[in-house]
C-alpha cells in the first residue's frame, strides 16, 4: 500500500496468493514423486518385474490355485477328485466358485 497524499492506493492484491502457493507445493510434490519412481532401486523393488511385484504375484497365484498359503516352487499340488474343502462344498455338492447361470452365448 502506497500513501499518496491523503489517499491510499493498493498496488498489490493478495487475492490468489494461497492458490499460487498450493500450485507451487503441488509442483514440488510431483517432482519428488517422479524423481523417486525413476530411481533404479525403486524400479527393481516395485517396478514391472521387480522383486516385490514378482514375489507377490507368485504367492497370489499359488494361494488362489491351490487354496494353500505358499509360493510356487515348481511342484504342483493335486487333490484327489478335486474334493479339497476350500474348493468343494460337500453339503451342497457344488464348488465354492461363482459361475454363470447359463452358458455364455446361449439363449437368454
Amino acid at each position: 500500500m502506497v500513501g499518496m497524499g491523503n489517499r491510499n492506493v493498493h498496488i498489490l492484491n493478495h487475492r490468489g496468493q494461497s492458490t499460487v502457493e498450493y500450485i507451487l507445493l503441488l509442483a514440488v510434490v510431483i517432482s519428488l514423486i517422479v524423481t523417486v519412481t525413476n530411481m533404479p532401486r525403486f524400479k527393481a523393488l516395485l517396478g514391472e518385474g521387480g522383486s516385490f511385484a514378482t514375489t507377490m504375484k507368485n504367492e497370489m497365484e499359488w494361494n488362489y490355485r491351490f487354496a494353500s498359503q505358499g509360493r510356487s516352487t515348481g511342484t504342483v499340488i493335486t487333490y484327489p477328485n478335486a474334493r479339497h474343502p476350500t474348493y468343494f462344498n460337500s453339503e451342497r455338492n457344488t464348488t465354492h466358485f461363482i459361475g454363470p447361470i447359463r452358458p455364455y452365448g446361449g439363449p437368454p
